[in-house]
């Protein structure tokens, strides 16, 4: 695989521009000065050509790495989430607004935490960022629960040194059963004035959506929702489900290999033939 180079180019506008090779598709411009890069820092394939002072001032990990001022280069190679995730925390420690979401704060909380991004080293730091979104945005909502557990899969075992993974066990299970609450009292409502459909419950959506799980996961989830009393018919319900997204992906795997089995086949008989 080849590396890919991130490097400060100018730009027409006479900034220095965030340029990336064409093996790394998105690219952006970085406000910075003029000041020539004084350090690389290499993250798996990518290679990031940067500057010291806004990476010290933020990132108490690469601070250590820095202590002899002949450095250079420096290797991060265990950054969790990657050259992604690495570059979106430089871009922090350049002072440039990022998007924290549920697709990336995961990775950005585990990534602020491995490059000690904390109150100690600078006010307002990273960690504290993204622990703020998660707390505020992640934890009261099952499906965002659900959607980052789902990408702490691939941040393991960091994930689970910083206790995300089981304090979204613990979120989706309580707000289940605040959900089963609540849907009981519509149910109610509905029997009272007559109708006759029912209608769907978060329960109904969000025990569809634990899918996405891999099998730990999904077990722990289980586990907590029956320990904080959610019902049985509606454990059962999930287990249904995530057992029939299981199938399904075992009938497409069999199908592919039925294909290239018949392909071998065929390709054997026209040697036959020849």
């Amino acid at each position: 695989m080849g590396l890919a180079t991130v490097e400060l180019k100018p730009t027409f506008t006479g900034k220095r521009g965030f340029r990336l090779n064409s093996s790394i598709r998105h690219a952006s411009e970085w406000p910075i000065s003029e000041v020539s890069s004084d350090l690389t820092v290499q993250v798996g394939s990518s290679s990031f050509c940067l500057h010291k002072f806004p990476l010290v001032s933020r990132s108490g990990k690469i601070r250590k790495l820095l202590t002899d001022s002949k450095t250079f280069n420096i290797c991060l190679s265990s950054v969790p989430g990657g050259s992604e995730a690495f570059e979106l925390a430089a871009k922090f420690c350049y002072g440039i607004n990022i998007d924290i979401n549920l697709l990336n704060v995961a990775k950005l909380r585990c990534a602020s935490h491995y490059l000690e991004m904390t109150e100690d080293i600078s006010e307002e730091n990273l960690a504290l960022k993204t622990e703020h979104f998660f707390k505020e945005t992640v934890l009261p909502s099952i499906s965002n629960s659900i959607l980052v557990l789902h990408h702490c899969e691939a941040l393991v075992p960091v994930s689970e040194d910083l206790n995300l993974v089981n304090r979204l066990v613990i979120a989706i299970a309580n707000n289940a059963c605040k959900e089963q609450l609540t849907s009981g009292l519509l149910k109610l409502d509905y029997t009272f004035s007559g109708t006759n459909m029912e209608p769907e419950t978060p329960l109904d959506w969000w025990g569809k959506s634990v899918a996405v799980l891999n099998l730990d996961f999904f077990q722990r989830v289980v586990s907590a929702v029956r320990s904080k009393g959610l019902r049985q018919d509606v454990i059962s319900k999930i287990l249904i489900s995530y057992t029939n997204k299981s199938l399904q992906g075992l009938i497409v795997r069999d199908t592919k290999l039925e294909k290239e089995g018949l392909l071998i086949r065929n390709r054997r008989r026209n040697r036959d033939w020849l």
